[in-house]
C-alpha cells in the first residue's frame, strides 16, 4: 500500500490487473539526488594544509577562502567555472541514463528535463516500468508492463512535492543566483580532513539545505538536507564529467545517519539533445479526473 499522505486518482484501462501493478510505487530516499546530480562538476580533488596555516592566505586557484566566503565573489567564481553565461542562456534540456543501486538490486533509470519546469523519469523495476512526469505544478505516473493495458495515476499531496522539487533545472548555487531560492552564508569549513566552502542555501520554498564546495574546483562534493524526522540526509558526488560545457556528477551516494540509501551511477548524459514539450503533458485519459 501507498504512504497514507499521498492522494492518487486512477484510472484503469482494464479490469483484472495484476495486484502488484496496482500497488503504489514509493519515492525512496535516493532519488532524490538526481536532479542534485545534474550540477556537479569534476573529479573531487583533497588537498591537505598544515594547520599552522591560516584559510585566508591559502594559495587556491579561484582565490583565498577568506575571498570565497564572500557571497558575490563565491556567486561570480561559481557561475564562471561551473554554467558560463552561454550555458545559462542555451542550455533548454538534460537528458541521463544509468542504473539506481541498492545493495545487491540494481534498477536502469531515465531523466529528462525541459526548461523552464518539465521533467520525465522512468524506472525499470523488472516486472514494470514506472514513469512520473512533472509539468508546471501537474505530477502524474504510469505503470507499464508486458501484456498490460498502461495504469494512470494523478500524484498529490506530499508525493507530488517531493517530485516537484525535482523539476529544478540547475543545482541550488545556480538557481540562488538566477532568483529561484538565495544564498543565506558562506563559511570556510572542512570534510574529511581538507579545507571546504559552506554554502548554505534556502530555496524559493524555504527548504534550508548546505552544500559544500571544493575551493579549488569550485565544485559540490556534499550536500547536506534535513529531513522530516529531524535527521541529515547526505549525498556526496563523484566521477565528475565534463558534458558540452556543463559537468555531471555520474556516481552519487545518499546515506542516512550514517547509513547508505541508495547509490546513482550515471552511464550516458546529454544536453540540447531535442525534446518535445507534450513528451511531459498529463495524459489524456486523466485529463478528465483533475
Amino acid at each position: 500500500m501507498g504512504a497514507p499522505y499521498t492522494n492518487t486518482t486512477r484510472k484503469h484501462v482494464k479490469r483484472g490487473k495484476p495486484t502488484k501493478l496496482q500497488q503504489r510505487v514509493k519515492l525512496t530516499v535516493y532519488l532524490s539526488a538526481i536532479a542534485i546530480s545534474l550540477a556537479a562538476i569534476a573529479t573531487i580533488v583533497h588537498f591537505v594544509r598544515s594547520e599552522d596555516e591560516h584559510t585566508a592566505i591559502i594559495k587556491l586557484p579561484h582565490g583565498s577562502l577568506s575571498d570565497l566566503t564572500q557571497i558575490k565573489t563565491f556567486t561570480q567564481t561559481y557561475l564562471t567555472v561551473n554554467c558560463n553565461a552561454a550555458l545559462l542562456d542555451n542550455t533548454q534540456t538534460i537528458r541521463v541514463s544509468g542504473h539506481l543501486v541498492n545493495g545487491d538490486n540494481r534498477q536502469a533509470f531515465s531523466l529528462i528535463k525541459k526548461r523552464p519546469d518539465q521533467m520525465l523519469f522512468t524506472i525499470d523495476r523488472g516486472s514494470h516500468e514506472s514513469t512520473y512526469g512533472v509539468s508546471g505544478d501537474t505530477v502524474w505516473r504510469r505503470i507499464r508492463a508486458p501484456q498490460h493495458d498502461d495504469l494512470f495515476a494523478l500524484i498529490e499531496g506530499q508525493e507530488a512535492d517531493a517530485w516537484l522539487d525535482q523539476r529544478r533545472f540547475f543545482d541550488r548555487i545556480i538557481s540562488a543566483s538566477l532568483g529561484e531560492g538565495r544564498i543565506t552564508a558562506i563559511e570556510a569549513s572542512s570534510w574529511t580532513g581538507a579545507d571546504c566552502l559552506k554554502v548554505s542555501t534556502l530555496s524559493a520554498d524555504g527548504a534550508a539545505v548546505d552544500i559544500l564546495v571544493d575551493p579549488r574546483t569550485m565544485h559540490p562534493i556534499v550536500e547536506l538536507e534535513p529531513i522530516l524526522d529531524g535527521t541529515i540526509k547526505q549525498t556526496t558526488f563523484s566521477d565528475y564529467r565534463d558534458i558540452d560545457g556543463m559537468f555531471i556528477a555520474f556516481d552519487m551516494v545518499s546515506s542516512v545517519e550514517g547509513e547508505q540509501q541508495g547509490r546513482i551511477i550515471i552511464d550516458k548524459a546529454s544536453i540540447n539533445s531535442g525534446v518535445l514539450s507534450t513528451l511531459f503533458d498529463l495524459p489524456e485519459s486523466l485529463i478528465s479526473n483533475e
